[in-house]
């Protein structure tokens, strides 16, 4: 009788740790990294841009902390947030392209456990052109 107990405490004792930690059982999934670009944002240079991050994911609900822009131009300026880095902490950024043309943008975002995306890659084409509807 008191054997039984005693494993039984063991493996009650095993379980908490288990459930407590969490690391046992569940791994730290990485985000998913997704952006959109949204063209017109300044009425006044058509080469400004707002590249908006919102549409990443975490798997497991963690938030997203970090968000890296990676440019192939280093001219392209970042107007806001006003930062000398392309490692933000907010999902959206405006940026302004020197010249006309087609623009590679890539994206990492990182959670809060410290996980990374994958990268991804995007294109801005300048000067953004609307297409009428047809009818």
């Amino acid at each position: 009788m008191i054997r039984k107990r005693v494993v039984l405490l063991v493996l009650l004792a095993i379980a908490v740790l288990v459930l407590t930690s969490g690391c046992f059982l569940f791994q730290n999934r990485p985000p998913t990294a997704a952006f959109v670009v949204h063209y017109g944002v300044d009425e006044e240079d058509p080469m400004v841009v707002d590249l908006d991050a919102t549409p990443s994911t975490d798997p497991d609900g963690d938030p997203i902390v970090d968000y890296m822009w990676v440019f192939v131009d280093d001219s392209v300026e970042i107007i806001t947030p006003l930062t000398s880095t392309k490692l933000v902490h907010i999902a959206k950024i405006t940026v302004r392209y020197p010249n006309e043309g087609t623009y590679n943008v890539q994206l990492v975002v990182r959670d809060d456990k410290g996980a990374s995306s994958e990268p991804v890659t995007g294109q801005v084409t300048l000067p953004n052109i609307p297409v009428a509807p047809t009818e």
